[in-house]
């Protein structure tokens, strides 16, 4: 049975910085050696992890993104399977850092608002940060991070930040998946005498009706003979 591959990043975001090193991996349980990482970039398409990465086992690192490393990535099989993709974008200036993979209904998380000049070592988030959803500005934070707790489908969507000075990020999108885990809820403390089932009750009334009427047609009856037998008795004596 074929069981496809997860591709996963580290790290765990979709937008970078110039010069920061990002490692893409492929997980198969039980079986690594036949897939690798590809990608389509705005240059070249389906190109192997030997090309623009170096290769280790299932993983393909890049050492010092650059621009021309924005694009789709994937793990392919020798068969041609494909696993799940991921997009990457890098640049400099303004980024917001959310997950790169799909969350699912009930996760939380943080997206954060940085900022680095091409050259700079160190980037921050200490500045007052503008968020916003979709194109609608959604809320304002002091120091760029914006938490999402117990995410549900009404948090999907495409989301950027603002920084005061030095202009917008680039856009990311949240997808939120449904958590397909069936919630039950414990019974209610059972009736210690619980009613009997309508049909068997029913039942019961019906068969009690039933002796009731059979009763009634004995006495009935019997009343009848008797009334009989004594009538009879006055009339013809010497014949009983």
């Amino acid at each position: 049975m074929f069981t496809a591959a997860t591709l996963s990043i580290h790290p765990g975001r979709s937008v970078f910085f110039y010069y920061e090193t990002v490692t893409l991996s492929c997980t198969v349980p039980g079986n690594f050696s036949s897939w690798t990482v590809k990608r389509n970039t705005s240059t070249r398409s389906s190109v192997s992890c030997e090309t623009w990465g170096q290769l280790n086992g299932s993983s393909c690192t890049i050492k010092g993104v650059y621009p021309s490393d924005s694009g789709v990535y994937w793990c392919e099989s020798d068969s041609r399977e494909c696993s799940n993709t991921i997009n990457i974008t890098v640049t400099t200036g303004v980024i917001l850092q959310g997950p790169a993979v799909p969350l699912t209904e009930g996760d939380s998380v943080t997206l954060n608002c940085s900022y680095k000049e091409k050259y700079a070592k160190e980037s921050t988030s200490n500045f007052s940060t503008a968020f916003y959803r979709n194109g609608t500005f959604f809320e304002k934070k002091p120091a760029g991070r914006l938490s999402l707790i117990h995410v549900s489908k009404e948090n999907e969507a495409f989301y950027k930040c603002v920084h005061p000075t030095k202009g917008q990020s680039p856009e990311v999108w949240l997808e939120v998946r449904e958590n397909n885990i069936p919630v039950t809820t414990p019974d209610p403390d059972p009736d210690p005498t619980p009613p009997i089932a309508l049909p068997k009750l029913l039942s019961t009334i019906l068969l009690f009706i039933l002796y009731t009427c059979i009763l009634i047609l004995a006495v009935y009856t019997y009343r009848k003979w008797a009334q009989a037998r004594a009538e009879a008795e006055r009339k013809w004596p010497d014949h009983l």
